[in-house]
């Protein structure tokens, strides 16, 4: 129904691979320091093992496709995690209200998170500059960043309906962390 697959009865092959590279350099590792057994139980692959990987490679020739590691699984090559120009013009034209398209809009241009821009309030938006402040997630520090023009027009839109009516005297929606900055 999401679109996201189910979990299967084994791992994924990405979660497999990722296993093996680290076994091999945990015991490539001790292997070195003398202090594991003489042998790799996850070897590389036989090409690889002499010495540089293509050390004699011709730089007109494209480069091979090999696996690392003699265990490795085969992945499926994902989708780019993009939409065409021409969708996402008619997903901006879909919504519904110019908030919502002043939040794709910095979403889009700024690469933010969606919970931090819907934590931005007001004063966090500098036009002026291009720029818009919000709290980033794992530090929860401050950091301003840079928007398209585009995105203060729509938030410009969503501002200009919103004067004289939306809250009551004295409120706002950031509980008041804008003042206090």
């Amino acid at each position: 129904m999401t679109g996201k697959p189910s979990p299967g009865s084994g791992y994924a092959p990405r979660t497999v691979n990722h296993g093996e590279t680290v076994l091999r350099t945990f015991y490539d590792f001790h292997r070195e320091a003398g202090s594991g057994p003489m042998v790799n139980p996850f070897p590389l692959d036989r090409a690889r093992r002499g010495g540089r990987s293509h050390a004699h490679h011709n730089p007109m020739d494209p480069w091979p496709r090999e696996r690392e590691g003699r265990y490795r699984s085969a992945v499926a090559r994902r989708p780019p995690r993009a939409i065409p120009d021409e969708m996402f013009e008619l997903l901006f034209a879909a919504l519904s209200s110019h908030r919502d398209r002043a939040l794709v809009a910095f979403w889009i241009s700024t690469g933010a998170r969606a919970s931090e821009l819907l934590g931005a309030c007001q004063g966090d938006a500098d036009p002026g500059q291009q720029m818009i402040t919000v709290v980033r997630k794992g530090s929860r520090a401050a950091q301003a960043l840079p928007a398209s023009p585009d995105a203060f027009v729509w938030l410009r839109l969503t501002s200009s309906r919103c004067t004289g009516g939306c809250l009551p005297d004295g409120a706002s929606r950031c509980g008041g962390r804008c003042a206090s900055r």
